[in-house]
Order: C-alpha cells, then sequence, then structure tokens
C-alpha cells in the first residue's frame, strides 16, 4: 500500500525548496545583466544532470495536465492584463500581421529545414515549429524595465506575444492531430475549426470579463479576498469552459477576459477604496505579478530537470537549429516590417532590431511541449532542441539588446 502522506511531504518539502531556489534566482538576477528566467531554466538544467549520480533526489518535473490546466492559463492571464487598450489600438496592424501571417510563415521557416537536417518527419517538424512560434514577454519585460522604452513598442511586443501565442497554439493542436493520426486532415474544416475557435473564443471571454467586472461592481467588493477569488475563478472556469464545453481556445478566451476586465477597473466600473496602479488595485497588480512569475519560473525549470536528466542527442545541430530560429525571425520581421510600410504603417528600423532580438522563446512554447504523451517518440528529442533555443534566445539575446539599448535609445515615431 502506498504511504500517500510520506508522498504528499516529500511533494511539499521539494515545493518548498524550489519556492527557495526561485526567489534566490530572482534576487541574484538582480545585479545580473541576464533575466532571472535565464539562470532558473539552467538551474534547472543543472539539477536534471545531478539526477543523474543522485537519482534519490526528488524528481521535480510537472505532468502535461499540470501544465495545460493550472500553469498556463494563470501565465496567459497575468501577461494579458497588463495590456494597453490604447497603445494596442495604436499596433493593432503589426500585432495582427505578425501574430497570424508571421506564426505561418514561422511554422514554414522553421518547419521545413528542420525536416530537411534533422530525423523528424515533415509533420512532426512541423509540431515543433508550431510550438516556438510562440514568443514570450516576460524575459524582455525585465529588461525593459532597466531602459526607456516607447509605450506603443513594449504594447507591440507583448500583444504580439499574446495574439501569437493563441495562434500558435491553435496551429499546434491541429498540426498534433494530423501527425497523431487523430483527425483527417480537411482545409475546409480546419479553417472552419479556427474561426470557431477564434470567434468562439473572443465573445466568451468578452462576456466572462464584463460578468466579472460587474460582479465585482455590484458587490461593491473592497477587500482583497473576494477579488482575487473572483479573477481565478475568471481564468480557471473560463479556460475549462472553452476548452471542454465549447471546444474554443482557452488561451484567446482568457486573454480577451482579462483585457476586458482590466479595462472596466481601468474606467473605473466599480468603487475600490484600495491604493490603485493604472486603474487596478495594488493587491490585484501584486498578486497577479508573483502568479506570472512563479508559473513561468516552474515551466523553464520543469524543462531544465527534463532534458537534463535525459543524453543529449545534438552534436553539429545545435549552431544549426539557432541559424534556423533567428533566420526565421528576421525574415517574418524585416519582411512583415516592408508590408507594413508598403500599407503605410512603417515601423521605425530601430524598433524592427528590437523585435527581432525580443522574440524570446519561452513558457507557452515549452507548456505546448511538456504536453505531449510521454510514450511519444520525438518527445525528448523535441525538448532538448528546445532547451537549445530557450537557452539561446533567453543568454545571447538579453545581452545584445540590452547593448542596442544603451547605445541606441528609443524614441515614440513622430
Amino acid at each position: 500500500m502506498v504511504d500517500t502522506h510520506a508522498n504528499l511531504a516529500q511533494t511539499l518539502g521539494g515545493l518548498a525548496l524550489l519556492l527557495l531556489m526561485l526567489a534566490a534566482l530572482k534576487v541574484f538576477a538582480r545585479r545580473s545583466r541576464l533575466p532571472a528566467e535565464s539562470w532558473i531554466l539552467i538551474a534547472g538544467l543543472l539539477y536534471g544532470l545531478a539526477l543523474r549520480p543522485f537519482p534519490a533526489l526528488p524528481i521535480l518535473e510537472i505532468s502535461p495536465d499540470l501544465v495545460i490546466l493550472l500553469l498556463l492559463p494563470a501565465l496567459i492571464f497575468a501577461s494579458a492584463r497588463e495590456l494597453s487598450p490604447r497603445h494596442l489600438k495604436a499596433e493593432a496592424a503589426p500585432i495582427l500581421l505578425f501574430s497570424t501571417v508571421g506564426v505561418l510563415c514561422t511554422l514554414v521557416l522553421i518547419g521545413l529545414p528542420l525536416y530537411g537536417v534533422t530525423v523528424l518527419p515533415l509533420g512532426d517538424a512541423l509540431l515543433f515549429a508550431a510550438a516556438v512560434a510562440a514568443t514570450d514577454p516576460s524575459a524582455v519585460s525585465a529588461i525593459f524595465q532597466r531602459f526607456r522604452v516607447p509605450h506603443r513598442l513594449a504594447a507591440l511586443i507583448e500583444g504580439e506575444s499574446l495574439f501569437n501565442d493563441g495562434t500558435a497554439i491553435l496551429v499546434f493542436f491541429t498540426v498534433a492531430s494530423v501527425v497523431t493520426g487523430m483527425n483527417m486532415f480537411s482545409l475546409t474544416d480546419t479553417a472552419l475549426a479556427f474561426g470557431w475557435m477564434m470567434l468562439g473564443a473572443i465573445l466568451l471571454g468578452a462576456a466572462l470579463g464584463w460578468c466579472a467586472g460587474r460582479l465585482i461592481r455590484y458587490w461593491a467588493v473592497q477587500n482583497q479576498f473576494p477579488g482575487i477569488s473572483i479573477t481565478l475563478a475568471l481564468v480557471y472556469g473560463g479556460f475549462l469552459l472553452a476548452e471542454h464545453l465549447l471546444h474554443v481556445s482557452g488561451v484567446i478566451t482568457v486573454v480577451i477576459a482579462a483585457w476586458v476586465f482590466v479595462f472596466q477597473r481601468r474606467a473605473g466600473t466599480g468603487p475600490s477604496t484600495a491604493p490603485a496602479r493604472d486603474g487596478q488595485p495594488e493587491f490585484f497588480v501584486s498578486f497577479w505579478n508573483y502568479v506570472g512569475q512563479l508559473a513561468g519560473g516552474l515551466l523553464f525549470f520543469a524543462l531544465g530537470v527534463t532534458v537534463g536528466r535525459h543524453d543529449f542527442p545534438f552534436t553539429w545541430l545545435i549552431p544549426g537549429s539557432i541559424a534556423i530560429l533567428v533566420l526565421a525571425r528576421v525574415l517574418v520581421i524585416y519582411g512583415g516590417s516592408l508590408v507594413l510600410r508598403l500599407a503605410r504603417h512603417a515601423l521605425p528600423i530601430s524598433w524592427q532590431h528590437v523585435l527581432v532580438l525580443g522574440g524570446l522563446r519561452g513558457a507557452v512554447s515549452i507548456a505546448l511541449l511538456l504536453m505531449l504523451p510521454e510514450d511519444y517518440i520525438y518527445r525528448e528529442y523535441m525538448l532538448c532542441l528546445a532547451l537549445v533555443l530557450c537557452l539561446y534566445t533567453l543568454v545571447v539575446h538579453p545581452l545584445l539588446l540590452q547593448a542596442f539599448l544603451n547605445r541606441k535609445p528609443l524614441t515614440e515615431p513622430d
């Protein structure tokens, strides 16, 4: 008979040590040129390597169900609530272009070369490309806090990432269904399903965000517990309702719900005597900042542990995969910016450089790959390849970005 008490005690002890380590790395990163996410990923890799000679250590990995149901919704809401509707509207054209056409182009620009130079079949290479097409603003946001960055540029990077994530996740599950043979591929059916998943998610998210905001106003919430409880119910209830009942995008639902909910708070639709930051109660901002950083930290650490426990199967593919990723990002940003210029929505060239360097791969890509079944033949291969790309973008790009921002201060376009 399994001693559940002992297992629970071991789990809680491991969690306590993990939280202490994450806190220490966050403090250490204040004096480092690298963001905390970089050090967390490296720490996870080292811990995974330590598990080889010391198998008695707790195996601090995260199950796919825990990733998709617990961490991903919280991470998406924590990021989406910081978006400014005014700046999003101003940068709607590039956000829409990079988060739709840009994702599909990235899928081809990464998937086809990987198919040619790796053991991955075409469908599996496209599946991996869909996962790493998602960019992550969390690490680059930490860098932006050290410099004066135009609000519109920050909104462009964060907006592209969030809507890019939604598109990449939809494409990922579509390709996964084809690769695993769960559904027969039909272009018409896929387009209709894609349209419903997007439109249904937007409508559902708007309705839930509005209802949550009105509920807080009706109850005249003045303290922390009811307000936080309502937002937690909004995040997880909305995600489950979208994914399991209406079969629409849970990510897009949470993004729209967060945007509508926070917009109501900024517009003053509800009394509050608590200290506020940009229209949001201070405790609300602090709580979701913590949740977002915790979810991201756990995902980065989990990827490092997962890969560190296993043999690393790559040699010359390490620089090759990095070159493919960088070239794809360069073509998407500079090519997309040329299209925007022709449409009379030009982006400053300095902004384009920041967009290239700010296309970090992070928590959402990790979450998607960790959701792959453990018996999937290429799961470990893809996780190792993802570690290469995450390490590169989280270690090299922040240094390049800081050097660029130190040399050339950014300004709002005329």
